[in-house]
């Protein structure tokens, strides 16, 4: 600034009315108290102002995590995998996660999401998703284990069950009634659809499940066919000797899932002094629906069942489009309309099983 132009402003400045000054120090002055006073609204509207301390924010503290994730049966390991996305997803209280069935379910649906939506490489997707469902499943083996069923008396009308007699033939049946001489049964058909009968004390293994999905098993005897009101009945004699089987690894979830399978034939040849196993798929596809699905396996409906034992290779689709698996026939039951074939799988990608997960606890 020129000494012309400052000499004229310290004129200025003498020569001016006192009270304009004033005036105008006071516009000036209002102006800069107006700015103020808009901005600490503004941050307060959104949030930006002094807040107090949320005590929800303080008790999310690793301790307090892990102390929750323990009592709803996690190791240390596993609570810092979900600790990791609980932070990831804003979450402020491990109350918010572990204080009912639902909410952790919920929290487990969204970390997923997350997975999905932000994971580096398709690769550390399904490894993060892996360790998500293993979770997952372990999670519903520990709320599935509910009171334990030691006596038929306890079992309620329309369990299905399955009977294998001791020469190891299978059917399927169902209860009807359950009274205290016997347990009264739809009696298994023939291919003429006429009553199997079975010998009066014959044997019998019987498996069923119940609706947490425990399976269990007891033996019993047969006692002969009766007339109930009109109706051809099995009788079974009570059982006080019911025993739970392994418990599944995997939850299953009903479903009517088209598919296709093709035949197997698995021939060991030897190659230079070692034995090398051939795969050979049949051409021809056959037609099925998945009534029940898990990453473990399934169950298949179908009117051309293969024989337990046997390898098929199985293509259908959960919503992502058509994918594949090898699996095993674990056990062929025959029913009024075609056969239900009970699979195990051989061999599986990690995708597959991850959008099998997902498709049974309805993540996706």
């Amino acid at each position: 600034m020129s000494d012309t132009i400052l000499l004229a402003q310290i004129a200025y400045w003498k020569e001016s009315d006192p009270r304009q000054t004033m005036i105008f120090f006071g516009v000036v002055g209002g102006l800069i108290v107006l700015g103020i006073l808009y901005s600490a609204l503004k941050n307060t509207a959104e949030g930006g102002g002094p807040k107090k301390e949320n005590r929800s924010t303080r008790t999310f503290t690793r301790g307090s995590f892990r102390r929750r994730a323990y009592e709803a049966g996690f190791s240390d390991t596993e609570s810092d995998f979900l600790e990791q996305y609980a932070r990831k997803l804003g979450t402020t209280n491990p109350a918010a996660i572990f204080s009912s069935r639902n909410q952790l379910d919920s929290f487990m649906r969204s970390a997923f999401k997350y997975i999905e939506r932000h994971a580096d490489t398709e690769e550390s997707a399904e490894e993060n998703k892996g360790k998500l469902f293993s979770l997952r499943e372990a999670l519903s083996m520990r709320l599935s284990s509910g009171t334990q069923i030691r006596s038929t008396r306890k079992l309620q009308a329309r369990t299905p069950l399955s009977m294998v007699t001791s020469r190891d033939a299978t059917y399927a049946s169902i209860l009807i009634t359950n009274e205290s001489k016997a347990l009264y049964v739809e009696p298994a058909l023939d291919a003429f659809g006429q009553p199997i009968k079975f010998p009066w004390l014959s044997k019998i293994t019987v498996y069923f499940y119940t609706g947490n999905h425990i399976g269990y098993s007891f033996k019993t005897r047969s006692g002969g066919m009766i007339n109930m009101d009109g109706r051809t009945l099995l009788a079974l004699y009570h059982s006080d000797k019911v025993a739970p089987l392994p418990s599944r690894r995997n939850q299953r979830r009903e479903s009517r899932l088209s598919c296709h399978f093709y035949l197997l034939h698995v021939r060991a040849v030897k190659d230079r002094g070692k034995i090398v196993k051939n795969i050979q798929v049949e051409k021809a596809a056959v037609a099925g629906i998945l009534i029940d699905l898990s990453a473990g396996g399934a169950s298949m409906q179908t009117m051309s069942p293969v024989k337990s034992g046997e390898f098929i290779k199985i293509e259908f689709d959960v919503g992502n489009g058509n994918r594949m698996a090898y699996a095993s026939v674990v056990r062929t039951n025959r029913l009024r309309n075609g056969a239900s074939m009970h699979l195990k799988f051989v061999k599986i990608s990690r995708k597959t099983v991850n959008e099998i997960l997902a498709y049974v606890y309805g993540y996706d």
